[in-house]
């Protein structure tokens, strides 16, 4: 298995899915809240993750992330996550489940409201390494939440902030290229389309960093190839 260790721990290879359980033992987790939203569910990714962890226990499960996390969508979480007893949390799907699940995380330990944590209004201090452990479950590529330090987040009022700190940062990205194969055509393109644009943004970035450059050039190949577009000729 390939094994990165860096901001957080990665777990990249086809199938480490079904390791899910051990990372909830490291971590001390003994009563997950599973975060996603209606398509991944729709499509069988939370049988198949509960089929992992489950041994005749009843793990809650919330679906109603919308296509932009929002605040009320935190809180509604957050309420399923105390009404169970919850410990920790998985958020499974792009980086809207992620990014919710990040949320929630965050006030099960620190007290409300969420406005005062957003890094624009001075919040970045205010998050200490209290905030609830998160196994992030990625599937497609081009989030990259399941290793960030923030969150985007709409507040009730409209307002869309940003939540960054490195506490964060889930304790574990369980990265399983077999849960991207049975997505819509259109949004494993879209998200292929966005793996791309970060990997430009970071090679066309005016701070020097050689690795990640590298990094860069390597995933805007091996990206361009996947996504299967013969018309494209990336040469290095």
């Amino acid at each position: 298995m390939s094994l990165i260790s860096y901001l957080t721990t990665i777990r990249f290879q086809a199938g480490a899915l079904s390791d899910v359980g051990n990372d909830l033992r490291e971590l001390g987790i003994r009563m997950p809240l599973i975060v996603t939203d209606a398509g991944i569910s729709h499509v069988g990714l939370v049988d198949r993750l509960i089929s992992v962890l489950s041994a005749g226990q009843h793990i809650p499960v919330f679906a109603g992330t919308p296509t932009n996390p929002t605040e009320s969508a935190v809180m509604a979480a957050l309420d399923l996550y105390c009404s169970h007893g919850c410990d920790g949390l998985i958020a499974i799907g792009g980086g809207s489940p992620i990014d919710l699940a990040k949320g929630v995380a965050l006030l099960s330990t620190h007290d409300g409201p969420l406005e005062q944590y957003a890094a624009i209004l001075g919040g970045i201090p205010k998050i200490s390494a209290a905030v609830a452990p998160l196994i992030a479950i990625p599937t497609t590529a081009g989030t990259g939440s399941e290793v960030g330090r923030a969150a985007l987040i709409t507040l009730e009022d409209g307002r869309k902030l940003g939540f960054i700190s490195p506490h964060l940062i889930p304790k574990r990205a369980i990265c399983d290229p077999d849960l991207t194969l049975g997505l819509p055509p259109a949004l494993t393109a879209a998200t292929g389309m966005d793996a791309i644009t970060h990997c430009i943004e970071t090679f066309l970035s005016p701070r020097f960093n050689p690795p990640a450059e590298a990094i860069a050039l390597d995933g805007l190949v091996r990206a361009v190839r996947n996504m299967a577009c013969p018309m494209w000729v990336i040469r290095v």
